[in-house]
């Protein structure tokens, strides 16, 4: 695995325990320790296989937590046209075209940055 490129000692880890138990269930149908561990091994696949296949989660990870950080921004990028336009208001006692435009334009930036962030936690299948 390490010449494949795992490295890292999460996905070790990870492996040694599927394989563990692979041997285990093998070993319970019958077959010798020697034979249960080859046909485990056959099964959990090629490590540069496994190597690409975890290099893919971490990329849907990073695009996950990319896609809820722009959301968030979007939300907070709307409140700033908001802010602004609530204020004039305050002050000014009366709606303006110009404050009800950003007005609306920030909430459809929030609403979007909203969409955003639930659509970055929304589970994938694979």
């Amino acid at each position: 695995m390490l010449a494949a490129g795992i490295k890292t000692p999460v996905p070790l880890e990870e492996l040694e325990i599927h394989l563990r138990e692979e041997i285990e269930r093998q070993m319970k149908l019958g077959l010798s320790e020697q034979k249960a561990f080859e046909i485990s091994v056959q099964q959990i696949g090629q490590p540069k296989k496994l190597n690409s296949e975890f290099k893919k989660n971490e990329r849907t990870l990073m695009k996950k937590i990319m896609t809820i950080l722009l959301g968030i921004f979007g939300v907070f990028f709307g409140v700033g046209f908001i802010l602004p336009a609530l204020a004039k208001y305050r002050d000014l006692g009366i709606w303006t075209g110009e404050q009800l435009a950003y007005c609306s334009l920030g909430a459809a930036i929030v609403i979007a940055g909203i969409s955003t962030v639930i659509f970055g936690f929304k589970k994938r299948k694979a």
